[in-house]
């Protein structure tokens, strides 16, 4: 048999769940990768989470497993292990039984259960919580024993719809750790679905920002970051790099200015525009850089020097969307300052809309 290019790949699936609609949504996961889907509340994450492990069955397009198409096979036929937001633990079975549930389902031997699941206890550090029920259990708590209770089936995808949203930041910290260790000792297949962005690029290998029942863009963490493909992802995702211009007519192409200054040609019609520049291409300087035709230098005025973005920045006057990168020592920058930046042009991206 020839091994399936993708672990899941999801193809033109479409929806209509009241009045909301997934509409054409695609998307592929490699073998032991991580992919983290994104989106404001109420954008379809979980209804697309939920159809692809089988709970709810598409109105058109299909789900694959290894190649195999899912798409109508019942849920635990799937080989999907699936955390939803509430962890879906039975109240009235203790943490091994809870853990056993699924391999009872699929009529597992009895010697066979309690090996896994003595083994699932052990691997997320629970053994101590063998007896106990959900209801004396901390969120953590509760989070390991639905993981562990996903994976004690082997699933070839692990799906975890927002595994941190009810969790204090200390216990998130140890959840991540958690989460990465296991990919590592296991190389799980993760769809991830959260809207944390910190959550969010500490386990991502690549990252789709939904919006109103749609794939907005999907790609590698370091492309949408440098290139998102509208405005939408690149506010959602908080790339406070992003500086505000005018596409013009020049001969025979377009061109970004900024104010007067020319920054770079663009594909965009002539109109109002968005550059994003990434924070590690931007320098800041007292004083005025030499002329250099790859770069555009910009003077303003220092309005705010505090922290942008959780890490040291500046906040400029007519500036307001552009994030300078850290900047040390933070004293040497004062209020009313005069700055100049310096902008590699080719580091500019300019998306579509």
């Amino acid at each position: 048999m020839v091994k399936a290019e993708f672990k899941l790949s999801v193809e033109n699936v479409a929806l209509r769940a009241g009045s909301f609609a997934l509409k054409d949504i695609s998307l592929r996961l490699r073998e032991g990768s991580c992919f983290v889907l994104l989106g404001p509340t109420g954008c379809g994450k979980t209804l697309l989470a939920e159809t692809i492990c089988g709970l709810n069955l598409p109105d058109s397009g299909s789900v694959r497993l290894d190649g195999r198409d899912v798409t109508r096979t019942d849920p635990s036929a799937r080989g999907i292990g699936y955390v939803p937001q509430d962890y879906g633990l039975l109240p009235f079975k203790n943490v091994e039984q809870n853990i056993a549930f699924g391999l009872e389902a699929r009529r597992h031997a009895r010697d066979q259960i309690a090996r896994r699941v003595a083994e699932m206890l052990a691997l997320l550090g629970i053994e101590h919580l063998a007896g106990r029920y959900p209801a004396h259990l901390s969120g953590g708590e509760r989070q390991r024993v639905a993981l562990a209770r996903a994976l004690a089936v082997k699933p070839g995808l692990l799906v975890l719809d927002e595994p941190l949203s009810s969790l204090d930041e200390a216990t998130c910290e140890d959840i991540l750790s958690l989460l990465r260790n296991l990919r590592r000792q296991l190389g799980a297949t993760v769809l991830h679905i959260c809207h944390r962005l910190e959550e969010a690029f500490t386990v991502a290998d690549t990252l789709a920002v939904m919006r109103e029942g749609r794939i907005e863009q999907a790609a590698g963490v370091g492309k949408i970051v440098a290139q998102p493909c509208s405005l939408f992802v690149a506010r959602f995702l908080r790339l406070g790099n992003r500086l505000e211009g005018e596409v013009r007519a020049i001969g025979k192409g377009n061109v970004f200015y900024i104010g007067e200054q020319a920054l770079t040609p663009c594909a965009r019609p002539p109109g109002p525009a968005c550059a994003v520049i990434p924070p590690e291409e931007i320098t800041i300087s007292l004083e005025k850089p030499a002329d250099d035709p790859d770069c555009l230098v910009l003077a303003a005025a220092i309005r705010e020097n505090n922290i942008v973005g959780a890490r040291p920045g500046l906040r400029l006057e007519g500036l307001p969307g552009l994030e300078t990168p850290g900047i040390f020592p933070r004293d040497k920058w004062r209020i009313g300052q005069q700055v100049h930046l310096r902008i590699r042009r080719s580091s500019v991206f300019i998306p579509p809309g």
